[in-house]
Formats: C-alpha cells, structure tokens, sequence
C-alpha cells in the first residue's frame, strides 16, 4: 500500500518510484519513475517495505540536512529571509527538510556557501517522498506544509546558479585541442553528464594533459553534477587510464 502522504505527493504531480532505504529499485532509477498509480499499486505489491522517491518537473528541492551541517534557521537568519516555508514542505526523517520551488533552470549539486544543503531537480535526481521511514532513525518523513509549490525567491537564484564555464582564449598551441573536451563537458546535461565527464577526464588523462583536470571540473560542476560526482569520475579516470599506459 503506497502511504496516503505519498499519494498526495503524486496528485502534486510528483513521479515515483519504489526505493531500499534511499537507492531506487529501479535499473533506470529516477529516470523510470511514473505518476501511474496502477504501475505503483503494483511496485506496492512487489516491494511491501520499501520507501518510495519522487521528482517534479520544473521543481527544485533544496535538501536540508542537518548532520552534515544545514540549518534552515541559519540560511534564513544569513539571507535576511523571515520565512522560506510558504511553500510544499517535508520534514525529513532525520530531522532536516525538503523544501521545493519552482525553478527549471541548471543548478549546482549544493547551496553554494553553505554546508549541509544539496540541490535537486528533475534532471539531476530525487528526494525521499513523505510516508517513507528513513532508514537510520526509523522516523517518518512529513509533510509539514501542504502549501502550492512557491517560486524561487530571488535571494536564492544566485546561490543556486552553476558558475558560467568561460573557454579559455583561442591559442595555436595543438595541446589545446583538448579544450573540446572541456567544451563537450560543459554542454552535457541530464543522465549524460557522468558519461562525458568520465570520458573527457580519460581523454585528458590518456594525452598526458592533466592541467585540463581543473578545468574540466569546472565545467562539470557548472551542468550541476556534485563534487562527489566528479571524484568518482575522476578516480575511475585515473584508473583507466593507468591501465591504459
């Protein structure tokens, strides 16, 4: 049975999908989430237990955790803002938030300046819906206003706005042929993104030119992947590349 909190979250227009904890079912993961309830009623079936993840089109969870340091207080108190809950809110199972706005621009993976606060839209990834039990405390997620989704405020546009990737100027050098792979990077978007990160990183590592690391990180931070992302890439980069030598 799909819990009624999460129900109401997909007559909010949120797509679904069946998780373990946190990590989706799903060989697609959020990719192949759906708002078909006949498709959940039978996910319902086939994983009794298991929590379920959504995502929205056009809509931006800011991810607030507070054991890795988010404070909704602080970032309102340091914004000047007296209220960022007039809007769809969940109260998470450990104590932090889901805070969702209306926002389809590219965004970073986390508040910029600010510890503990993780960004996620459609293209990028999914939250924990309410009526799942988060698998460490043991306590539900919530809703805790059920408000129409609000858009962005303005004080938060600049904090969630990747950095603008500028190429560096054009040289005759032949080792800056390799500045297409910092370009291919920057025009990744969607499930892509890892794909071609990964890819640039090997190519870059494979013709010796490892000063374009920097800039390829830039780049992929800027399609929103996280920093966690790019290490990933870039250590099975180097891998690969090692074996390649």
């Amino acid at each position: 049975m799909v819990h009624p909190e999460t129900q109401r979250m997909r007559d909010l227009g949120f797509a679904l999908g069946p998780l373990d904890g946190k990590k989706a079912f799903l060989a697609g993961g959020f990719h192949n989430f759906t708002t078909n309830p006949d498709v959940h009623t039978r996910q319902a079936h086939k994983y009794p237990q298991c929590n379920w993840g959504g995502t929205r089109s056009g809509t931006m969870a800011v991810d607030i955790d507070p054991k890795n340091g988010g404070s909704l207080e602080f970032l309102m108190k340091s914004l000047g803002l007296p209220n960022l809950l007039d809007t769809l809110a969940v109260r998470t199972g450990s104590g932090g938030w889901h805070i969702y706005f209306l926002h389809d621009g590219k965004i970073r993976g986390k508040l910029a300046g600010y510890d503990g606060i993780d960004l996620k839209t459609w293209r990028t990834g999914y939250t924990v819906m309410p009526g799942s039990v988060h698998p460490d405390t043991g306590k539900l997620y919530r809703i805790e206003r059920d408000l129409p989704i609000a858009p962005l405020p303005q004080e938060l546009l600049p904090l969630v706005t990747p950095p603008v990737y500028k190429p560096s100027p054009v040289t005759v050098n032949p080792e800056r042929r390799s500045d297409g792979l910092v370009r291919k990077v920057a025009e990744a978007v969607g499930g892509g993104r890892n794909q071609i990160t990964f890819w640039a990183l090997c190519r870059a590592l494979e013709r010796g030119s490892s000063s374009l690391v920097p800039e390829i990180r830039d780049a992929a931070l800027s399609t929103g992947l996280t920093e966690g992302e790019f290490e990933t890439c870039l250590r099975s980069a180097q891998r690969t590349a090692g074996r390649v030598a």
